[in-house]
């Protein structure tokens, strides 16, 4: 009878372990898992801006591919928390290829792919502008990338 009872604790244990696993992983938010990446690429650098013009919660996350790195080889190189309602924020970027996925926070922390992500409207002189929108087009997150203005040297 006593081993029963170890066993059937160890089980209970081991139950309770499994069920609580994704919860513990229920607020991050995995933008490797989204079908869509929109993608941009620069061989100079780069500054971004994001407006979150919508009434969710975003998270853009600017990604990197990197054979064998976790995250079935999409590395995390940046990421931007927007709040709803004209949530703003900007950075840099060296040279390279990014995917972009910015994912929306339906509440109770769970971080939703949008239904909706893609380039358009991009402005004269940008590398992209990407919209996203929960469901149908729209654009309630734009991200505007543009070419960082080369370093004019002085003048003699």
């Amino acid at each position: 009878m006593k081993i029963s009872s170890a066993l059937f604790i160890v089980s209970c244990g081991i139950g309770l372990a499994l069920a609580g696993a994704p919860l513990a992983h229920a607020a991050e938010a995995r933008p490797w898992l989204c079908r869509s990446k929109p993608v941009f690429s620069s061989d100079s650098a780069m500054s971004y801006q994001i407006v979150n013009q919508g009434s969710s919660r975003w998270e853009l996350l600017l990604m990197q591919f990197e054979m064998g790195s976790a995250h079935d080889g999409y590395e995390v190189v940046n990421s931007q928390e927007l709040p709803p309602s004209a949530g703003r924020a900007s950075g840099t970027l060296a040279p390279g290829r990014y995917f972009a996925v910015a994912m929306y926070n339906s509440g109770g922390g769970r971080w939703i792919c949008p239904g909706y992500a893609e380039d358009k409207d991009r402005p004269a002189g940008a590398v992209s502008r990407i919209c996203y929108d929960e469901e149908s087009p729209g654009c309630a997150v734009a991200l505007t990338v543009l070419s960082a203005a080369p370093v004019s040297a002085p003048a003699h």
